[in-house]
């Protein structure tokens, strides 16, 4: 079929007509998004994080040119400030796999391993570390151990967390490693759950003593030596009957809590023993590097 010159001119105009508002769009699309993020980094400014939240993911969406690439990390460095650690996590990923530069692609990946670790799961982030390459510079190579110690001392691996502790101290720090990590071991020794509460199984009130707490370990002496004298008056005036149940009701009660708040007790002591020691691991860290 022939087309004539009429038609073809038709033609011609017409897609010149949709090039041209194609064109316009663009521009436009364009204009609008960079006065997006200019309000939207205002909004970041005053610290109205949720408005600079949402406009930053608003651009991400028509970022056809991949301009903003960057908004990536900063969308997920606001939902770390927020606690929202998952969400967070995703977000390093876009930015990791929108990244062309080794050195940022690593500080990323240390930054989604910190979100496992602040979620305390801490197998994934041993999980993303392990996919760190090899051949790491120094500043990296620490920052690994580091993070590994960091790790294995949240799962209670004590050994494993000084092992890659001492490899980021100098041999000053690795001395104040050690006593850091055999105070705890006598503390989770002295202190071990399990214990304190058996102790109180068999003698109700001494585990609470061990632990410190003597208030509560005498109260269960007393008031289950008084629910036993008790019970037995009851036997003697009402019958055995009444006063067997008497005893089994209150000093079952009494007794299984007791032994319980033991438990809870020593967990307590270890817990608290365990922040204090990682906050001097912290310190020998920042007081004695590596050199």
């Amino acid at each position: 079929m022939r087309i004539s010159g009429s038609n073809i001119r038709k033609m011609l105009k017409l897609l010149f007509t949709i090039l041209f508002n194609l064109f316009w769009l663009t521009s436009l699309c364009s204009q609008d998004i960079h006065q997006i993020k200019e309000y939207a980094d205002v909004q970041f400014a005053k610290g109205n994080n949720s408005i600079a939240l949402k406009e930053y993911q608003r651009i991400l969406l028509f970022d056809q040119d991949k301009q903003f690439n960057r908004l990536y990390e900063q969308i997920a460095s606001i939902y770390y400030d927020q606690e929202a650690y998952s969400d967070a996590e995703v977000y390093y990923d876009f930015a990791w796999k929108a990244s062309q530069n080794d050195s940022i692609k690593l500080e990323l990946s240390f930054k989604k391993a910190l979100c496992y670790l602040k979620d305390s799961r801490y197998l994934l982030a041993i999980t993303e570390l392990l996919d760190f390459p090899d051949g790491l510079s120094p500043y990296f190579e620490n920052k690994l151990n580091l993070y590994f110690a960091i790790c294995y001392y949240g799962l209670d691996d004590d050994e494993q967390s000084l092992l890659y502790f001492t490899q980021v101290v100098d041999s000053v720090g690795m001395e104040l490693g050690k006593v850091s990590f055999s105070e705890l071991a006598k503390h989770r020794k002295k202190y071990n759950p399990d214990r304190l509460e058996m102790m109180s199984i068999f003698l109700p009130g001494l585990g609470q003593t061990v632990a410190g707490d003597f208030k509560s370990g005498l109260n269960s002496v007393l008031l289950l030596g008084g629910l036993t004298v008790y019970s037995y008056y009851t036997a003697v005036t009402y019958g055995l009957l009444d006063g067997t149940l008497m005893l089994v009701t209150w000093v079952y009660r009494y007794y299984t809590g007791g032994h319980k708040k033991a438990f809870n007790l020593g967990s307590e002591k270890i817990r608290d023993k365990k922040n204090t020691t990682y906050l001097q691991i912290l310190e020998t860290v920042n007081n004695h590097p590596v050199n």
